[in-house]
């Protein structure tokens, strides 16, 4: 007898994870199924039942095997390490794969205005990925995800250890979103029997300029840190000079100027009419790190 399947990709990344463990814990009416590269690695979300299967998506020959009885999946964009033509190829043998398995709705994870966004660089194989769905035959739903909360993990070490936050956003706010909050959003949007075809902004409930965040920042953990209007170079060489690797820093102060240009500036509303609850504020996620920050 034909059984349909949820289906979510990239079970074995942190994103994939908290979704499998939302549809799971939610005791979802229909059989949950993850792929990964490597399930065999994944003992613990076998040992709660879900359905693991092996998917590589530089493999498309064997994708619609995978896929097989899904009626509704979950694309999880692979690894940044794939940003580029690499990431665009993965995903367009994924979502082809999806349409000769059956599959009838396919949820992406995207980037917040990936057709028009100041980073591009980053956004632009999300960009290539939607207009693969919008210009197919099924129904999707595209989850235009903003930056991560668990960037400021990175980002406010070294403030915290030089007493300035040096940004060229001191201005323009950031709607950061918990990645949780993410995995509930689109863990919803695969279970919710939606059919059509929607885009879909999930950000946090504030966009928070560098001057808010150190406001917060200070509040919440004590510390004494100024906001420093600075120009991508200074924010760089500021960066290297606290311990990040020179890549790293550069890539930070790019994004950092994408951002003060009102890159991650929307707001929406979306994420709560999702999951019917509110998004995690920054200073909750700060409250609930401060360990981790402040020792680091």
């Amino acid at each position: 007898m034909h059984t349909s399947h949820l289906l979510v990709t990239g079970v074995g990344g942190h994103l994939g994870r908290l979704v499998a463990e939302q549809l799971i814990d939610a005791g979802a009416t229909v059989p949950v199924v993850g792929t990964s590269r490597s399930p065999e690695r994944l003992a613990t979300l076998i040992r709660r039942g879900l359905t693991l299967r092996r998917a590589d998506f530089d493999e498309p020959d064997a994708l619609p095997a995978a896929f097989a009885d899904a009626e509704r999946m979950l694309l999880i964009s692979t690894a940044a390490a794939n940003a580029g033509p690499r990431r665009v190829r993965q995903h367009t043998q994924a979502i082809r794969a999806a349409l000769q398995a059956g599959v009838r709705h396919i949820a992406y994870t995207s980037f917040l205005d990936a057709d028009s966004t100041p980073l591009q660089a980053l956004a632009a194989d999300h960009a290539s990925t939607e207009a693969e769905l919008t210009q197919g035959p099924v129904g999707h739903s595209i989850l235009r995800h903003a930056f991560y909360m668990e960037m400021l993990l990175t980002t406010l070490p070294p403030a915290i250890a030089s007493g300035r936050l040096l940004s060229s956003n001191t201005r323009a706010g950031v709607a950061y979103v918990a990645r949780a909050d993410c995995a509930s959003a689109d863990a919803a949007a695969l279970r919710d029997g939606f059919d059509g075809r929607r885009t879909l902004d999930i950000t946090g409930g504030q966009a928070v300029s560098a001057a808010g965040l150190v406001r917060q920042l200070n509040d919440t953990l004590g510390t004494d840190i100024v906001a420093v209007d600075a120009s991508r170079q200074d924010v760089a060489a500021h960066l290297a000079a606290c311990g990040l690797p020179p890549p790293m820093a550069q890539m930070l102060a790019a994004i950092d100027e994408g951002l003060g240009r009102g890159a991650m500036a929307r707001v929406s509303e979306d994420l709560e009419r999702l999951t019917g609850a509110r998004p995690t504020t920054v200073e909750a996620f700060l409250r609930d790190h401060r360990a981790s920050l402040l020792a680091r």
